[in-house]
């Protein structure tokens, strides 16, 4: 190593920039057939993918560094179930029928850190059973699957890749994209 170069530890991180982000839409189109056919479907899939992924990792290192400014949430509410004692769950919230002094006895449960050892009697009635969180476990097994089948569909047509990534965030509405799928 030359004794002459310094190197940089206060440097910020940067967006990751891919030169098919400069492309027009007719380039895109013509560059994506070329590399697809030259690399075939799986190779294609793993060259997006990891662009994708290397985009999401640099936001996140933004997000880290102070860099990149968040918009405040719109109507945060708070959720409507609470996981306590030994991956148990429980309903909380006048919405989910549970009366407001037993929610904030086990928010304040949660919030105190201490662990629940035994739960009190009248929570066990908003308790979700383990076969509704094994069911709702399976439907979201399900949705992640078909959604990575979706978006793999999405990445081989050519209507997803950096280029789609805009702040962070895909530019379509089907939600948040999953960079390691």
């Amino acid at each position: 190593m030359d004794k002459n170069v310094e190197i940089d530890l206060t440097s910020k991180p940067t967006l990751a920039r891919f030169a098919i982000e400069d492309l027009s839409p007719t380039d895109w189109q013509a560059e994506h057939e070329r590399v697809r056919a030259e690399l075939g479907d799986e190779a294609y899939l793993a060259l997006r993918q990891s662009e994708v992924k290397e985009k999401m990792d640099s936001i996140i290192e933004l997000i880290r560094a102070g860099q990149w400014q968040l918009p405040p949430l719109k109507g945060s509410q708070q959720p409507d179930r609470i996981g306590l004692a030994n991956g148990r769950e429980f309903r909380v919230g006048v919405a989910q029928g549970v009366p407001e002094d037993i929610t904030e006895a086990m928010w304040g449960a949660l919030d105190s850190g201490d662990e629940i050892q035994e739960v009190p009697d009248e929570w066990l009635g908003y308790e979700v059973s383990k076969e509704q969180l094994e069911e709702e476990e399976r439907q979201d097994n399900e949705k992640l699957k078909q959604r990575a089948v979706d978006e793999r569909r999405k990445i081989l047509d050519g209507k997803l890749s950096v280029r789609d990534i805009a702040m962070g965030c895909p530019s379509t509405e089907e939600g948040v994209l999953k960079a390691g799928v």
